[in-house]
């Protein structure tokens, strides 16, 4: 079922547009091309309609959805570039027009800046990758043969996912507790009890670190969170069943991690970490492709999920030097900018080296080979510990925001653009036919 933000972006000309792109054999015209293409393939009747009639909607929706979001930045943009409002309004519309890129990308990705405009062709977009691009390959196993057990449902369920990692050896986070529908179905121990230690609970099945919470274990008071609620393990226990009865969502109790102590500065206390992104090569192997470090910031931030506050900042998959950091303000406004130093702690962002860093990206690689061999691509979640990297969570459609936007530049025409585009060809040639 398309989404109002698949029908608006749709609508912006993709479907009708890059179905039509002239073949200039680059990896990222054959990614758009393919979404034209095969996506309206793949999609059912209602689909369809739906898309259509975003294509009605567009000529009314998007001028109100440009002056939405100049209204937000236009200002700060005029005043850093010297650029006009009418101008950029007129630079957002031709992108959309020509690129199906939205109002607010043109801020997040800083298009308004020409050198990088030019290159707005060679984007990879959120409708395009988390709607058709990924469900497309692990449908047809990037062309492989489908094997008849698949590893989804462990990268959607963190228990699950812990408990894949464990049994072949890779390091993750073990479970304490699970609970779901208000009451204890995991325990760790043979009592459903909490650990005098500190923890970290999130959502089961959730993503963006929505939900999630810190406990800080005082001996004598018991756990404390960041909002000054103190409960003893059997009031935390029943607070977490209330939790999972409210929101409908099973959550997770995970001893809380901390960072390894030559990044200490890089946190404001919630756990950094390394995404790494891994994709099947030519080769049947699969390689890091990109990396970011993910930071919180924020008095009150417990998690460190780029879209939920926190800031990111490539890092170089050679050398695991990492570079300027920026938020995920959305477009909202400026937010903070691109900044050298932890907003929070003052420690210094840029030229840092990472611990650990080539066994961060062999963890990452080793773990997607052993465990997940049926997805041709992963975003890994790693938190490097004083004795080494651990895995957090496996993610199976990974967002490719936060690495467009901390890299400064597209992955299109890049080696994760083309090892896609590898994929997504060879699963098109493996495709049975309508008539099989």
């Amino acid at each position: 079922m398309a989404r109002a933000e698949d029908i608006v972006k749709a609508g912006s000309g993709a479907v009708l547009v890059w179905g039509f792109l002239p073949d200039d054999a680059s990896p990222s015209t054959f990614i758009h091309r393919c979404f034209s293409r095969e996506g309206w393939r793949e999609s059912s009747l209602q689909q369809r309609l739906e898309l259509c009639a975003g294509v009605l909607a567009w000529p009314f929706l998007m001028p109100a959805v440009i002056g939405v979001f100049t209204w937000f930045n236009g200002s700060w943009v005029k005043q850093k570039t010297g650029k006009g409002i009418a101008r950029q309004m007129g630079e957002q519309l031709m992108l959309a027009a020509r690129h199906s890129l939205l109002p607010p990308w043109y801020y997040i990705f800083e298009l308004y800046e020409d050198e990088k405009r030019r290159r707005a062709g060679e984007y990879l977009q959120r409708f395009e990758t988390k709607r058709f691009i990924y469900p497309f390959l692990r449908k047809y196993n990037g062309g492989l043969p489908v094997p008849a057990e698949r590893s989804t449902v462990c990268l959607s369920d963190k228990a699950l996912f812990a408990d894949r990692c464990g049994a072949h050896g890779l390091p993750a986070v073990p479970p304490i507790m699970v609970i779901e529908d208000g009451r204890v179905v995991r325990s760790a121990g043979d009592t459903a009890t909490l650990p005098e230690i500190d923890l970290f609970v999130k959502m089961l099945r959730g993503t963006g670190g929505r939900g999630a919470e810190r406990w800080e274990f005082q001996s004598g008071r018991g756990y404390c969170d960041n909002t000054g609620r103190v409960f003893c393990a059997a009031e935390l226990i029943e607070h977490l069943k209330a939790l999972t009865v409210a929101k409908q969502r099973g959550c997770i109790v995970l001893p809380r991690l901390v960072n390894h102590p030559e990044m200490s500065d890089l946190t404001n206390g919630a756990l950094a970490t390394v995404r790494a992104v891994t994709c099947r090569n030519e080769r049947g192997e699969f390689e890091a492709t990109n990396a970011s470090l993910r930071m919180a910031q924020g008095r009150t931030s417990v998690v460190d999920n780029f879209h939920a506050g926190g800031i990111v900042a490539k890092v170089d998959l050679s050398t695991g030097e990492v570079g300027p950091a920026t938020d995920g303000a959305m477009a909202l406004g400026p937010g903070r900018g691109w900044c050298e130093h932890h907003p929070d702690t003052g420690g210094q962002i840029v030229g840092r080296r990472l611990p650990y860093w080539r066994e961060t990206l062999e963890l990452a690689c080793r773990a997607h080979t052993l465990a997940f061999p049926d997805h041709v691509i992963i975003g890994w979640d790693i938190g490097i510990l004083a004795d080494g990297p651990c895995l957090i969570e496996g993610n199976k459609g990974p967002d490719l925001d936060l690495v467009q936007k901390s890299h400064r530049e597209p992955l299109g025409n890049a080696r994760l653009g083309e090892l896609l585009a590898f994929n997504l060809q060879r699963a098109i040639a493996a495709r049975p036919s309508p008539s099989s």
